[in-house]
């Protein structure tokens, strides 16, 4: 009695010579015919396609950045040209005032945190 897969997939029009399997016959193809690697083998190939994937990553990686960076450098620029521009010289040393009293604010309230764990 032939199998499903072997009267669809088997050689011969269809027909297997003994009544194996489509897979049988493709496991003793692969078994007589092809040298099965060693563990020390799969290992090296496996740290090969890791080291080729990461390479291979890396370069699309710096591929998207270099095509990416010079956008950045410009719309910094556009944005540091139009604060300076909306700033006049007043303004802005009363806007670094206002920064410089925010973070002092903050680090002392961070090294009042921090006195308060010590003790």
């Amino acid at each position: 009695m032939e199998s499903k897969n072997c009267k669809w997939f088997g050689p011969n029009d269809g027909h297997c010579r003994d009544g194996s399997s489509v897979g049988a016959l493709f496991h003793n193809f692969i078994n007589n015919n092809v040298s099965t690697p060693f563990e020390m083998g799969e290992l090296v190939g496996y740290v090969l396609l890791l080291v080729i994937s990461w390479y291979a990553l890396i370069f699309a990686f710096r591929f998207l950045l270099s095509l990416v960076k010079p956008v950045l450098i410009v719309l910094a620029a556009l944005f540091l040209f139009r604060f300076l521009r909306t700033f006049g010289g007043p303004e802005m040393t009363d806007l670094f005032t206002q920064i410089a009293s925010l973070i002092m604010s903050g680090v002392s309230k961070a090294v009042e945190l921090f006195m308060l764990l010590l003790q």
